[in-house]
């Protein structure tokens, strides 16, 4: 049986596992039948053939990216009883696929009738590769070793060997001891720095290939960084007011019409919980089963390798492994492009993994290494069955089994807070460089994996809470991308954790109302500001700034509806930011580099990224804290310049800036406000969505692409959340929309948070539909 609640939520009940499935699949089906579809096609690669030839290079990406026979046999490996969740689903939504072909004129999802094609059926395969193919390969398979090596080589080949490193170690360091950390407890053995000894250069045209195929694979916003997405915090009894604990989560996937979570209740068959996940995984990645609540933020174990693989000068398909060369493995890949003739591609690996790129002129090529690889089925099954868990060991016990790389968030009934960085840690040699790619040639291969106890975790925490904003998630880690610092976004939800000694329910969901306003960079900034013009009399313009940027609540907020922020501090800290950036930096580093470092991370009109303190924010702390820096600085930006008369000079410069612009009175200044949009698109650029269907609201928020909070005691647990535009994502081919489609745009908005029902008698009481299926 499926039942609908008032927002349209389903939840299934079902005796057995297959029907279970069914049921979610078939609802899947009536909701987001063409998202769904365009999931699919953009995780096995087969968008050409209904989109045409503009959709080629992202199905090439995604083909040489992943072996469909490695996950068909993953699943064919399954006990039985597994097999029925990837069957079950597939069956149900084939089931629903059915019934719309037979009346497609009031079924069939508009964009089908505006693309001009027809959903096709289902397989288990499909089911899992929606999770290869749109979650591994795009937030658990990113690496900084190629991006680090081309910084490497550029500023060398700039500046000189010597002050090129010395750039370097400032830029790219191995670990800063004050980064602000979510467990205490350290990431397992700590790994040499070990510099890129023995590798061939990069060519420029090597460097470019490596990142447009990232951004084919993980889109523009992941191409040049590891990805940093969610927010989440659990709150200990003895820190909430009511004696609960509490768990929040705002999963930072992007901001997608329809929503890229699906919200579902699964009743039966061992599982009686409600959450939601994205792209209407089999597994629900945030929820509670009333005895337990989880959630996740994207981890930063270092579970993927890039290997530089040396090429036979006469046969650019051999590489030099074991003494020797070996052939590389090669599979050829049909892709059918609509109104053309089929495109053939040949996908090549070696024994580290697949091949991303070739760098022929200097001998090489590039292949990444993955701990999850071969155990994508197995991972994704050990999160399904965390629904299933009823105490922090039964929560190990699966957290074990999750082989990518992920912070999971606990807390039950009877008052336990934890978290653990999840992920399959490799035993690597000695040799081995953290920040670069390895040789191929057999010298640093890995020697198994560390035990599962070497990952970072803690368990009710003297300080009664935990946190994480995708920051450093213990002590130690030490990992190609993992650049963190104390500049770091999390402070913003520190802060409100330990203003009180007991939070509310309401100020443990304010604590997102926070982080989705502050000014990412203004809390390590505003102090030079004011020191630098302290001195200065009040009537001075630049004493002025100072004491607006002093009495600042660090936030930006809409102003009463008006469409600007509601602070002058706004627009100075600003401008004063990036020319801060440019004065400081830019004279040292190449154009080039620069321009990597210049943007603020401040949110562009209608980004679908989620905004991180500018990368050269952590560069300019840094050479502002001197010889008190905790990463050391060898290399001296301020070329002896004292930093309090640069910061004043700056300062300055800004001001006449916006004098020129908005006037004299800085109390009048202000700063249009940004605005978020719902995108029809995906992470990878494909459409699931008719591209006039996309919703927006104003002024832009650094949150979740839901949010939602779970309130557990042992008299219950009661949950709710946000997840806009809307449960559905159906208009009809007249046009006509469903009515779910956007009912909890205003909600979010407003920070406010729907009521999920996880007892059948909550669900009963709040019913809108129903209906019996059978299968």
């Amino acid at each position: 049986m499926s039942i609908r609640d008032h927002y349209g939520v389903p939840h299934i009940y079902a005796q057995d596992l297959r029907g279970l499935y069914y049921g979610y699949g078939y609802a899947v089906a009536q909701d987001r039948l063409y998202q769904m579809e365009m999931a699919r096609r953009s995780s096995n690669g087969t968008v050409a053939q209904v989109l045409g030839k503009g959709y080629l290079e992202a199905d090439k990406a995604t083909r040489s990216n992943f072996d469909p026979a490695s996950i068909r046999a993953q699943l064919q490996a399954l006990p039985a009883d597994d097999r029925q969740i990837f069957e079950g689903y597939a069956a149900g939504f084939n089931a629903r696929i059915k019934e719309v072909l037979a009346d497609k004129p009031r079924l069939l999802p508009i964009e089908f009738v505006e693309e001009g094609f027809e959903p096709a059926p289902w397989s288990a395969e499909d089911v899992a590769n929606i999770w290869v193919g749109l979650i591994l390969n795009r937030f658990f398979a990113g690496t900084q070793e190629v991006a680090n090596l081309q910084l490497l080589e550029r500023l060398k080949a700039s500046r000189g060997d010597l002050i090129g490193q010395q750039l370097y170690d400032q830029m790219r360091w191995l670990e800063d001891p004050k980064a602000p950390t979510t467990s205490a407890k350290a990431a397992g053995p700590l790994r040499n720095y070990n510099a890129a000894q023995n590798l061939r250069p990069l060519s420029v045209a090597a460097a470019q290939d490596w990142r447009s195929l990232q951004v084919a694979r993980l889109g523009e916003a992941a191409a040049d960084a590891m990805p940093t997405a969610s927010n989440a915090w659990v709150v200990a009894p003895a820190k909430s007011q009511d004696g609960r604990t509490v768990l929040f989560n705002g999963p930072q996937q992007g901001w997608f019409n329809p929503s890229i979570t699906y919200s579902v209740g699964l009743h039966g068959a061992g599982y009686d919980f409600t959450g939601s996940t994205p792209v209407a995984l089999p597994a629900i990645l945030f929820g509670s089963n009333g005895h337990i609540a989880w959630g996740s933020t994207v981890g930063s174990l270092d579970t993927n390798d890039v290997y530089q693989e040396q090429l036979n000068p006469q046969n650019r398909f051999e590489y030099r492994h074991d003494g020797h060369y070996t052939p590389m493995h090669k599979r050829i890949e049909t892709i059918a492009v609509k109104g053309e003739a089929p495109y053939t591609l040949e996908v090549y690996s070696t024994v580290h993994g697949f091949v991303s790129t070739w760098d022929v002129p200097n001998q090489t090529a590039y292949s990444q290494k993955r701990s999850w690889e071969g155990r994508e089925i197995e991972s994704l099954l050990g999160w399904a069955n965390l629904a299933k868990a009823r105490s922090w060991d039964e929560f190990l016990l699966q957290a074990e089994r999750v082989s990518v790389s992920i912070n999971w968030f606990y807390a039950d009934a009877q008052g336990n807070i934890g978290h653990v960085a999840v992920g399959k840690q490799p035993q690597r040699p000695d040799n081995q460089p953290v920040q670069f790619p390895a040789s191929g040639d057999g010298s640093m291969e890995w020697q198994g994996f560390l035990p599962f106890d070497a990952n970072p975790r803690s368990y009710n925490p003297d300080q009664g809470y935990l946190v994480s904003w995708n920051n450093q998630p213990a002590p130690g880690l030490r990992a190609d991308g993992a650049n963190y610092s104390h500049v770091d976004r999390v402070n913003e939800l520190i802060e409100p954790l330990q203003a009180k000694a007991k939070l509310s329910l309401d100020d443990i969901w304010n604590v997102d109302r926070r982080g989705a306003f502050a000014d990412l960079n203004a809390r390590y900034f505003v102090p030079a500001i004011v020191a630098a013009t302290r001195s200065l009399p009040g009537s001075d313009p630049a004493r002025q700034a100072a004491d607006i940027l002093q009495q600042w609540n660090l936030q930006g907020r809409d102003d009463q509806g008006k469409g600007v922020y509601d602070s002058p501090a706004v627009p100075i800290m600003r401008a004063w930011l990036p020319a801060m950036y440019s004065r400081v930096l830019q004279d040292d580093l190449p154009a080039e580099i620069f321009q990597t470092y210049a943007q603020a991370g401040y949110p562009d009109q209608y980004s679908g990224a989620s905004p991180q303190p500018g990368k050269a924010s952590k560069l300019l702390w840094n050479a502002l804290q001197g010889k008190q820096a905790s990463v050391p600085q060898r290399y001296d930006f301020f070329n002896g310049e004292s930093p309090d008369a640069v910061v004043l000079e700056v300062l300055r410069s800004t001001i006449k800036s916006l004098q020129a612009t908005q006037g004299i009175d800085l109390q009048a200044w202000r700063t249009p406000v940004t605005s978020m949009r719902f995108a029809a698109v995906n992470s990878i650029g494909v459409p699931w969505a008719s591209k006039d269907r996309q919703p927006t609201l104003a002024p832009f928020m650094n949150r979740g692409s839901e949010t939602f909070r779970v309130s557990l005691g042992r008299d219950g647990v009661s949950m709710c959340s946000a997840a806009p535009p809307g449960q559905s994502g159906f208009v009809a081919a007249n046009g006509e929309a469903d009515k779910h489609v956007a009912d909890q745009l205003a909600l979010y908005r407003e920070h406010g948070c729907k009521q999920d029902w996880l007892s059948e008698e909550q669900v009963e009481a709040n019913l809108e539909s129903s209906m019996t299926l059978h299968y």
